[in-house]
């Protein structure tokens, strides 16, 4: 459904989900939010593009590999399980530094476990969306 009017509005709305879906990951260690629903938000967003200007366009303009953003979000999560482990502490203990970012919170294993959640939930359903569309 290429439509001039769709077109304009997903590119006024894309760098909107973008940025929410980036303050849902980063409020989400610390309050309701976090990787889930950020990918969630993310994904709708990139599935808008897909309808408004097609896979092809899609996949040039974001240049996603959707198995290296899922692998690398697997890894990111695990690695924050592992991390604890490291420090002599339970596996999938959160470790929260003394770093607080403006806006973010407290830094901690809570935020890698969400970011790799967050690559890895956009990575599936992209993938997943992609062969959908290509159908």
């Amino acid at each position: 459904m290429k439509t001039a009017i769709l077109q304009a509005a997903v590119k006024v709305l894309m760098p909107i989900f973008l940025v929410y879906s980036l303050y849902l990951l980063f409020r989400g260690h610390d309050s309701p939010g976090g990787g889930f629903i950020a990918a969630l938000v993310l994904s709708i967003g990139l599935i808008f593009h897909m309808i408004a200007f097609g896979v092809p366009e899609t996949q040039q303009t974001y240049k996603i590999d959707t198995m290296i953003l899922t692998g690398i979000g697997l890894l990111l999560s695990f690695s924050s399980a592992i991390l604890s482990m490291i420090f002599g502490e339970g596996f999938f203990y959160a470790l929260w530094s003394d770093i607080t970012v403006k806006g973010i919170g407290t830094i901690s294993s809570v935020l890698l476990f969400d970011i790799g959640v967050y690559m890895a939930v956009t990575g599936a359903i992209l993938k997943i969306a992609f062969a959908i569309f290509n159908r």
